[in-house]
């Protein structure tokens, strides 16, 4: 009963905090992730930091849960922080959210339904879509797709410069033409959480090996920003 109560009053506070931010609505590209089976849950590279408050992952078996806020998925409940919906982000004034398994009944239905994820602290929405899901004691893999922030999907045009970069998508490297001389640039994720910096000239390379699978933004001291895939 102790334990319940306190999700309750998290839940209140989330709610209470929801309600001072403003809505934001994510219809801009989607993105992959993918938890592959038996990958450790608490390691960064498998969980999909959606927000400052949420990242989503899941144990070797159960539900997906919250990492910022849960060490496990507690049935029914998780993830903590948000709900969940079945729909698409046009119909969100009617929706009705709910914990994520009510939402979906159980979770190997969630494969193939439009959902709507709403995070509830920073009061955010966005689309996801499960494409796969590994059902009973077999690993906890799960692979889903979302929408992104549009207002940080866009090309800024405020400098007469013209930049290219390839490859497009990016493997272990990205090269940036049209540079007029040396540059900062700081490569960001799209929750804008800074990823790598420093300084880059006309043509060099830049590694991106180390990056993990998804959509980044290279911004510029000069305020253009570019977005680049890596696989």
């Amino acid at each position: 009963m102790k334990t319940y109560y306190l999700i309750f009053s998290f839940s209140i506070i989330f709610l209470i905090d929801s309600s001072l931010i403003a809505q934001s609505i994510w219809s801009g590209p989607m993105i992959e992730f993918e938890k592959e089976d038996n990958a450790d849950p608490t390691n960064a590279i498998n969980q999909d930091s959606i927000s400052p408050s949420v990242a989503i992952t899941r144990g070797n078996e159960g539900e997906i849960y919250n990492a910022f806020l849960e060490n496990e998925a507690e049935k029914g409940i998780s993830p903590l922080g948000t709900e969940w919906a079945v729909g698409n982000l046009s119909e969100i004034e009617s929706l009705t959210f709910s914990s994520f398994r009510t939402a979906v009944v159980k979770p190997k239905f969630s494969v193939g339904q439009k959902l709507v994820l709403h995070v509830i602290t920073e009061n955010i929405y966005l689309s996801v879509e499960f494409t796969s899901w590994t059902q009973g004691k077999s690993g906890g893999g799960f692979k889903y797709k979302r929408s992104t922030d549009a207002t940080t999907s866009i090309v800024e045009n405020n400098s007469e410069t013209k930049l290219s970069l390839f490859p497009n998508p990016s493997t272990n490297f990205i090269q940036i033409t049209g540079l007029n001389q040396t540059e900062n640039y700081e490569i960001c994720d799209v929750v804008g959480s800074k990823i790598k910096q420093g300084f880059v000239t006309n043509n060099e390379k830049i590694d991106v090996t180390k990056l993990t699978k998804g959509f980044y933004f290279i911004k510029f001291e000069f305020g253009k920003s570019v977005r680049f895939c890596k696989k």
